[in-house]
C-alpha cells in the first residue's frame, strides 16, 4: 500500500461531468487518470475542486477506458456502468489529497 494517512469511507458514486472530471454524492470534484500495465488497467482518482462547466452529454465524450460512473460495491470494490469491477488499491491522504486507486479486475 502506497505511504499515507487513511480517510474516511469512500464516495459512494461518482459520476461522469466532462472528460475526466467526476462528481461524487456531495458535489466534490475528483479528477481521473489512466495508469495502463501490460496486464491491467488503474485509475488514479483524485478529490480536487475544479470549477464545474455544465454537464457533458456521454454520446458527447471521447471513448475512454474509464467508466461514465462508478458505485462502491461490497469488499472494497466499485462496479462500473458497464458492470465490471474495480478493486479499491488505496484510499489515502497522499500529499493533502484525498486519492483512490482502483484496478480494473478481469473478466471471469
Amino acid at each position: 500500500m502506497a505511504e499515507g494517512d487513511v480517510v474516511g469511507a469512500p464516495p459512494d458514486h461518482l459520476w461522469v461531468h466532462q472528460e475526466g472530471v467526476y462528481r461524487d454524492e456531495y458535489q466534490r470534484t475528483w479528477i481521473a487518470f489512466v495508469e495502463e500495465e501490460t496486464s491491467f488497467i488503474r485509475a488514479r482518482v483524485q478529490q480536487v475542486q475544479v470549477p464545474l462547466s455544465d454537464a457533458v452529454r456521454p454520446s458527447h465524450l471521447p471513448p475512454s477506458q474509464l467508466p461514465l460512473m462508478w458505485q462502491l460495491y461490497p469488499e472494497e470494490h466499485y462496479l462500473d456502468n458497464s458492470s465490471r469491477i474495480w478493486e479499491i488499491e488505496h484510499h489515502l491522504m497522499v500529499r493533502g489529497v484525498e486519492e483512490l486507486l482502483l484496478k480494473l479486475l478481469p473478466d471471469d
